[in-house]
């Protein structure tokens, strides 16, 4: 009798001290779920380019080039270029997107002791006579899952450029900033295609860098050489997994993109481009905020309420814009500008499009000062005039978000056999 009371004291304590670890860790905000698909192991996790390096095989005794900027890093800080090179692997030449190798706007010439050619030219795609003496094509650049970031186009045109001169093409894939659920926006139209608008998608595609390269393949397929791609997969990783959860040393993919709230922001607020509203660039913020000096904060806060949209807050602000290091003139430099910050309250409810519908809709219809600027260039980010032309006629909120849901759901049929995790 004794050693049954004794027993359940025992096993009474345990409950007690089991239920108080728990609150414990739940206080810490420590993740205690295992064996759960939507909560993959952090620490099993890697990189593309960390795989990589268990497939040097690849590498070994064949003249390289890498497609990058800063953001192609390993865990460590050291860059895939530095660390390739370590492992005697023969990296002839490094091309990098816009705004160069260090998102800075900056355009080296050498780098690593290595060759640095920029992409962003005239000719934006890779030259032949710069491939010559090349056998593979290693891509790892981050990218923020919107049509209109420029990477995309690099990337695409790259992959044609691999395609055409019968070369390996290899993309390290990347965790993404982006929600890969979320699919939105209109398809790009030919007619509106353009370095900000060339992959054939919409506005938010809702794949990695990794499944992106897959999807282009098929685009590429058709007469000529038969397109030789590899995909570096990431492992621990799947589609619901966060970024920020993942501990990766951040560095700017591009000069106005300073921390993963921006990023998350940006394809919201880069609509903003085609018009003569101030998206923040000259600020510490650039892409967390908008306005200029004709705006009404109160009645913009008044305004976008109305939309009860999830994961933002929207709060009142004052910014003036000024000239930044590379020289670059913002909108309204040295003017003081009433707007709109905006945080992200929840990134899995945060919508994009229906964010930027609902900012562009509550300016277009509260200053009458709003224009569209440099030749409608909002029609290449959006990749097609039709937005533009409903805003201009007062078409309603529901109704632009219904004009693309019947594409939307084509593309995500379209490329489930495309994806990855």
């Amino acid at each position: 009798m004794m050693i049954k009371n004794n027993f359940r004291k025992i096993f009474f304590i345990f409950i007690i001290l089991f239920v108080f670890l728990m609150l414990f860790f739940s206080f810490l905000n420590l993740d205690l779920t295992f064996g759960n698909k939507n909560y993959p192991n952090i620490s099993e996790f890697k990189t593309g380019g960390e795989t990589l390096f268990d497939s040097l095989n690849l590498l070994l005794d064949k003249r390289v080039a890498v497609i990058t900027n800063q953001t192609g890093i390993l865990p460590d800080g050291q860059h895939l270029v530095k660390a390739l090179t370590e492992k005697n692997i023969n990296i002839v030449r490094i091309f990098t997107p816009e705004h160069g190798f260090f998102s800075d706007d900056g355009y080296q010439e050498n780098l690593f002791g290595i060759p640095v050619i920029s992409l962003y030219d005239k000719q934006k795609n890779i030259k032949d006579e710069y491939l010559n003496d090349i056998d593979v094509l290693i891509y790892d650049i981050q990218d923020l899952g919107v049509r209109f970031y420029t990477y995309t186009s690099t990337l695409y045109l790259t992959m044609k450029d691999a395609k055409k001169n019968g070369i390996q093409f290899i993309i390290c894939d990347r965790p993404a900033m982006h929600n890969l659920n979320y699919v939105s926006g209109f398809l790009l139209e030919p007619d509106f295609s353009s370095f900000v608008g060339m992959i054939p998608t919409p506005v938010c595609y809702g794949m990695t860098t990794g499944e992106l390269g897959n999807y282009l393949k098929s685009v590429l397929q058709g007469n000529g050489n038969i397109m030789n791609l590899k995909i570096m997969k990431m492992q621990g990783y799947n589609r619901t997994t966060d970024f920020k959860n993942l501990n990766i040393k951040w560095v700017n993919p591009s000069p106005n993109i300073r921390n993963l709230e921006s990023a998350r922001l940006y394809p919201a607020l880069c609509f903003l481009e085609g018009t003569n509203i101030s998206e923040g660039r000259g600020t510490e913020f650039p892409f967390t905020l908008f306005g200029s000096p004709f705006c009404n904060s109160d009645l913009l806060l008044n305004e976008l309420s109305k939309y009860s949209l999830s994961g933002v807050d929207f709060q009142k602000t004052e910014f003036t814009p000024v000239k930044d290091k590379s020289g670059y003139v913002p909108k309204y430099c040295n003017e003081k500008c009433y707007g709109i910050k905006i945080t992200l309250t929840n990134f899995q409810e945060y919508k994009p499009m229906e964010t930027a519908i609902a900012i562009l809709l509550s300016l277009k219809n509260l200053e009458k000062n709003f224009k569209w600027i440099n030749n409608n260039f909002i029609d290449k980010l959006a990749g097609t005039n039709k937005l533009r032309i409903m805003i201009n006629n007062n078409e309603s909120y529901n109704y632009i978000l219904k004009s693309w849901q019947s594409d939307v759901e084509n593309f995500k049929n379209k490329i489930n056999k495309f994806l990855l995790y």
